[in-house]
């Protein structure tokens, strides 16, 4: 995969590829401080991507932009998803962050990586990490964001990025399929398919996902940065599907507004505790 682009410091129309001997994933363990639950994991995604555009002197694998300030097209800048293992959640806390980036992380990134052992912000954010691994998705079996299945689970709100559509008279829109058009489970096949993953052969709507041993609806979730920048969700509103598609793809798998700070993240859907 490549992109054009620039990287930071670099020459513009420079050409982005991936270097097959990087690693594409950091995973980290929180192993000390105050920890949020899964719920504010978009909190806690914006204060890490912060302290590691700083650590990086603003590389564009975590910027998401070019020298010139441009942001990069095709999603290739890295992906943050606060994780909260099931058999570690206790009441529904963050228990492990990685760090995604499918062009891979060069010399410059990893440094920051390495470096990264604190993430602090408003209130009493203070959490302490330790770099577990740096790898490639399949490095990492067990890991229910980065494993290899047919089917997967919401495991954070997909926020749409699109409004249903309606005719003047008030008469929803719906295509081929019979999917009303921009609605949450129509737009979540587009942005799949703009992704590269094949078309599901199933979609079901949830309600929520598991934490401390109980249900917590999406709503539950902070769904906006507080630094607003990017492509906003439709509505505000969170949705969760658990999908199936005909043949095994390999994760992570997250579309959709925020999906570079972990919403619209999804899981094996066997890991799931229902």
């Amino acid at each position: 995969m490549q992109i054009e682009g620039s990287e930071a410091g670099g020459d513009r129309g420079k050409t982005f590829k991936a270097v097959p001997e990087q690693p594409s994933v950091a995973r980290f363990n929180v192993c000390g401080g105050q920890p949020p639950k899964l719920t504010s994991a978009l909190f806690l995604a914006e204060r890490m991507h912060l302290a590691l555009v700083n650590l990086s002197a603003g590389s564009w694998v975590f910027t998401g932009c070019d020298s010139s300030h441009r942001p990069l097209q095709g999603h290739v800048h890295a992906y943050i998803f606060c994780e909260c293992d099931p058999e570690r959640d206790g009441r529904g806390e963050i228990t492990n962050i990685t760090v995604y980036a499918r062009l891979g992380f060069g010399p410059q990134e990893k440094a920051a990586l390495e470096s990264l052992g604190r993430i602090w912000g408003p209130g009493e954010l203070e959490v302490d990490l330790a770099l577990q691994k740096l790898g490639r998705p399949e490095d990492f079996r067990g890991c229910a964001l980065l494993g290899k299945s047919r089917s997967w689970v919401s495991r954070t709100p997909f926020l749409s990025t699109r409004h249903a559509k309606r005719t003047r008279a008030g008469v929803p829109k719906y295509d081929d399929s019979g999917l009303q058009k921009g609605s949450p489970e129509h737009d979540l096949l587009r942005l799949l398919g703009e992704a590269g993953f094949p078309r599901p052969l199933k979609v079901e709507p949830v309600r929520g996902t598991i934490l401390g041993g109980r249900e917590v609806p999406w709503h539950a979730f902070i769904r906006r940065r507080e630094r607003r920048e990017g492509k906003q969700a439709a509505d505000g509103a969170g949705y969760g599907f658990r999908i199936e598609f005909a043949e095994a793809v390999q994760g992570p798998v997250a579309v959709g507004a925020e999906s570079h700070f972990g919403m619209g993240g999804f899981v094996l859907f066997e890991s799931e505790n229902r």
